[in-house]
C-alpha cells in the first residue's frame, strides 16, 4: 500500500468520523429540544460533550492533517480550484467555529443541565440559560456545512457559481433548522410541569 492511499483512507476516516459526530450530536441535542424531563436533558447535555469529544473534534484532526497531506501529495495549490477553497475554507471555518462557539455552548449547556439536576427540575429558565441564540445558530448550521464540504470534494465543481450556491442553500437550511426546530420541539413538550 502506498504512502497515498493511507492518506487517502486517512481522509475518509475523518470524514466518517466527523459527519457521524456531527449528526449525533445533532440528535442528541434534538433529544435536549423535546424533553421535560431534567434527567433526559442532562443526559442529552452529556452525550453531545461525549460525542463532540470523542468523534467530531478527533475527526477533525484527522481530515485537517490528511487534507493538508493530499493537497501536497496531489501537488494542488491551495487557491487553485474552487472545490478545493471550498472544502479548506468552509472547513477551517467549522473548526474554528466549532471549537470556540460551539464548544462553549455544549460546556454552558452541560453547566446548566447540572444545576437542573440538582434542582431537580427543568425550567423554560434553564433551558434560556443552556441555549443562546449564537449557540442554536452555529448547532444547526454543523451539518449543513459539513455536506457543503462533502459536495465540494465529491462532485468537484469548477466554477465559483456553484459553490456559492451550495452554500447559500446551506446557509438557507440552517435558517429554516434554527426557526423550526426549537420551536416543534417546543411544541411536542407542551406546558411546563411544576
Amino acid at each position: 500500500m502506498d504512502y497515498y492511499t493511507l492518506v487517502r483512507f486517512a481522509h475518509i476516516v475523518g470524514f466518517i468520523l466527523l459527519g457521524g459526530g456531527l449528526l449525533a450530536v445533532f440528535v442528541s441535542e434534538l433529544r435536549a429540544y423535546r424533553t421535560r424531563d431534567v434527567r433526559i436533558f442532562a443526559e442529552a447535555a452529556r452525550y453531545t460533550a461525549i460525542f463532540y469529544d470523542a468523534l467530531t473534534l478527533p475527526g477533525a484532526v484527522i481530515l485537517a492533517l490528511s487534507g493538508f497531506l493530499l493537497i501536497f501529495e496531489m501537488g494542488l495549490g491551495f487557491f487553485d480550484e474552487p472545490w478545493l477553497v471550498g472544502m479548506w475554507g468552509l472547513f477551517l471555518f467549522e473548526f474554528f467555529e466549532g471549537n470556540i462557539v460551539t464548544r462553549i455552548q455544549y460546556r454552558r449547556t452541560l453547566r446548566e443541565s447540572v444545576k437542573a439536576l440538582e434542582q431537580g427540575r427543568l425550567t423554560e429558565e434553564a433551558r434560556g440559560e443552556a441555549r443562546t441564540l449564537l449557540g442554536q445558530i452555529t448547532h444547526f448550521l454543523d451539518i449543513p456545512l459539513f455536506l457543503v464540504i462533502v459536495y465540494c470534494g465529491a462532485i468537484r465543481p469548477a466554477t465559483w457559481n456553484h459553490v456559492v450556491i451550495a452554500i447559500v442553500v446551506a446557509l438557507a437550511a440552517a435558517l429554516i433548522l434554527t426557526v423550526t426546530v426549537p420551536r416543534l420541539a417546543r411544541r411536542e413538550t407542551g406546558p411546563e410541569q411544576e
